[in-house]
């Protein structure tokens, strides 16, 4: 079997039978490959505070549009088929022996050169420009492909600017939820039949792809690994972290300080990972194992959240309170066998129906506390639900009813904070709450919001 250009490609600049240097793609390379010659051993120490932040900045840009040449030069020869000429199994495969990467690394390649085969031009150049970064572009290209081509070209068009807009503002998490929800945004009438068929097919994928490995160790520590649909790891994850909670007084052996990091007094500070691990085994020990076999075991309670249209159709997508989208005849199979707790929205998304007035907030006012904050509702916190307290924004000593309005999510820290009094929680007329700082940090007092508010599917600021 002959040798293709890459395989003669030792990996130095330029390869044997490299084109002349007046090729575009090879002068680009050189010159990048000289530049960056000139800084290998030019010590970063040498830079101001400002100038690091800078270059990094500059260099992220830089390397993203590197990643964007790279997954187009993929692209071009998954079009030729030379992993077929190549006689490989696949293009992953003969990225691995080709390139000599990871199995991983050639299969984001592959995947990302596959998501930009459409119609992403737009994005394509400003991740190249550095607009946006390698995971974004990815993001924004699949948000652009689940739309469909029956949806007009003008509003594909507008929905992908916007979203390459929204890309500096957004961290990756925020930016992928809101594209998730792009379809309903440009295609409102088709939106309910699209997101129900594509969450189906997903989740038929992630239950085909459902494994689990274990293998017992010699030195007394098993070991395993495995892949499960979201929905049941967020159950999973839920009774987890209700049992690893660090203020829980009778969690797992360790005894947690106060910000949460954990100490064992035989082996010291314990990680996240560790108190997950201990809180693992302390589910697997008190299993109502004597139950199993007739009934199985209770499942964790996970809120799912749908809107009076959608339950009344029972088209359309729910999610969870960990954010996980579920299919209309996922949501009603999990009913029926799953300690499932539905919240019914209205309009404005407002929650229906919720808790009383009382002195402490009871089960069902958290559940509307967690469906609505999804986390400590302080700017920058991502503590989950299972790891936050009911906060009384006007304190009920002092009046303040035990009800939604007054209420918000806090974790343990930012709730010992804002009860030093620098720091005041107050509830917006948009009926989400907003954090002000002390006047030590911002003169103005200027309220802040968590980044979550911002990414809700109902403030998508895009019409079409």
């Amino acid at each position: 079997m002959g040798t293709s250009v890459i395989e003669r490609h030792s990996g130095g600049l330029p390869p044997a039978g490299a084109p002349p240097p007046g090729e575009p793609f090879q002068r680009c390379l050189t010159s990048l490959s000289e530049a960056l010659a000139e800084v290998v051993e030019v010590p970063a120490w040498s830079l101001t505070e400002e100038e690091l932040v800078d270059r990094i900045t500059v260099a992220l840009r830089v390397r993203a549009g590197v990643d964007e040449l790279v997954v187009r030069l993929v692209g071009s020869a998954l079009e030729r088929d030379l992993a077929r000429l190549a006689g490989a199994t696949s293009a992953t495969a003969w990225l691995t022996h080709t390139l000599h990467v990871s199995r991983r690394c050639a299969g984001e390649l592959v995947g990302h050169a596959k998501a930009f085969s459409g119609r992403v031009e737009a994005t394509r150049r400003a991740w190249a420009a550095g607009r946006v970064s390698s995971e974004q572009a990815r993001v924004i290209a699949e948000a652009i492909d689940r739309v469909g081509c029956d949806v007009a070209a003008s509003a594909v068009a507008r929905a992908e600017a916007h979203l390459i807009e929204l890309a500096p503002q957004y961290s990756y998490d925020e930016l992928r939820h809101l594209a998730s929800h792009l379809v309903e945004v440009v295609d409102p009438v088709g939106a309910e039949a699209k997101l129900g068929a594509s969450l189906e097919a997903e989740e038929r994928r992630a239950w085909e792809g459902t494994v689990f490995r274990a293998s017992r160790g010699v030195d007394g520590l098993g070991s395993f690994n495995g892949k499960m649909p979201n929905v049941q790891l967020d159950m999973l994850t839920t009774v987890l972290e209700a049992i690893a909670a660090p203020r829980r007084g009778d969690a797992v052996s360790p005894v947690f300080d106060l910000d949460g990091a954990g100490t064992d007094p035989a082996s010291g500070p314990l990680t996240y990972a560790q108190r997950m691990g201990q809180a693992f085994v302390e589910l697997i020990e008190h299993l109502p194992t004597d139950r199993l076999p007739q009934h199985g075991v209770a499942n964790a309670s996970i809120v799912v959240t749908m809107s009076l249209e959608q339950l009344q159709s029972g088209l359309g997508d729910a999610s969870s309170d960990t954010g996980t989208p579920l299919s209309a005849s996922q949501t009603r199979r999990l009913a029926c066998n799953a300690a499932l707790i539905p919240s019914v929205l209205g309009g404005r998304s407002r929650i229906l129906d919720h808790g009383l007035a009382r002195r402490l907030y009871d089960r069902h006012q958290r559940i509307a506390l967690t469906v609505r904050d999804q986390g400590c509702v302080f700017p920058g916190c991502s503590r989950s639900p299972s790891w936050t307290e009911a906060h009384h924004i006007r304190p009920w000593s002092k009046g303040g009813p035990t009800d939604l309005d007054n209420g918000c999510l806090l974790c343990g820290y930012h709730h010992r904070l804002i009860h030093q009094g620098e720091w005041e929680v107050s509830m917006v007329a948009d009926g989400f709450p907003s954090i002000t700082p002390p006047a030590r940090i911002d003169p103005a007092r200027r309220p802040l919001r968590h980044a979550r508010f911002r990414s809700r599917p109902q403030h998508l600021p895009l019409r079409t």
